[in-house]
């Protein structure tokens, strides 16, 4: 079979679109990273010059941007038969959860959606929402969302770390060799094993569970 060249720029000038340029920068952040990213590089996925990229994304932020939204778009609507408010939350920061394993290396992008995603800001309205109709005061339901919010970015980052320190591909710093524990510890630590991604689940349930503790109580009259 005959290799097909890459389009010139000229020949894509006139159909490269928004929706394509998001894709292909996705696809670059997943396979390569966010430090991978450029305009010539993105360009050069595409088949156009770094100025067409200008005229339809002003520059690399809206890119991003673009990217965000795409991200935030993959979360799946709530099942409407999860009725509990408990099993909302769940299944929310759940599906949050599942999109950073998806895209590891986007994670500060989807982390910081809000900044970056209309998508973001009507889901994160949409998570106030249940709070709300579950009793939580405004600082209660802000307390809840910045615990699972970091719950949700640091399991994520333990994923990818994890998955690049079995691939060979982690830092190469000069720490040297760490310490043996203690021979009361040494059975504990080593029985301490890598992450899993069941764990999130437990966490996330302890954290829900813990909240619920401190909902206000209704009153009663005698």
């Amino acid at each position: 079979m005959e290799k097909r060249s890459r389009p010139t720029a000229r020949q894509r000038d006139h159909k490269v679109s928004v929706p394509e340029i998001t894709a292909t920068a996705l696809a670059m952040i997943d396979e390569h990273g966010m430090d991978a990213l450029t305009m010539r590089g993105l360009a050069d996925a595409i088949g156009v010059t770094p100025m067409t990229l200008y005229r339809y994304l002003p520059n690399k932020d809206t890119i991003l941007a673009e990217v965000a939204d795409l991200l935030w778009r993959e979360l799946p609507p709530i099942d409407p038969a999860t009725t509990g408010w408990k099993e909302r939350l769940t299944a929310m920061w759940q599906q949050l959860f599942d999109l950073m394993l998806r895209h590891p290396h986007a994670v500060p992008l989807i982390a910081r959606g809000g900044a970056y995603s209309a998508t973001a800001g009507s889901d994160t309205a949409g998570m106030l929402a249940v709070l709300k109709d579950a009793g939580f005061p405004a600082q209660l339901a802000g307390q809840f969302v910045h615990a699972a919010s970091a719950l949700v970015v640091g399991y994520a980052f333990a994923h990818l770390w994890q998955h690049q320190a079995q691939s060979g591909n982690g830092p190469q710093g000069p720490a040297g060799a760490a310490p043996t524990p203690p021979d009361e510890l040494l059975d504990y630590a080593q029985a301490i094993g890598p992450f899993t991604t069941g764990e999130f689940a437990a966490t996330l349930e302890l954290i829900i569970d813990g909240y619920t503790r401190e909902l206000p109580q209704p009153t009663t009259t005698s």
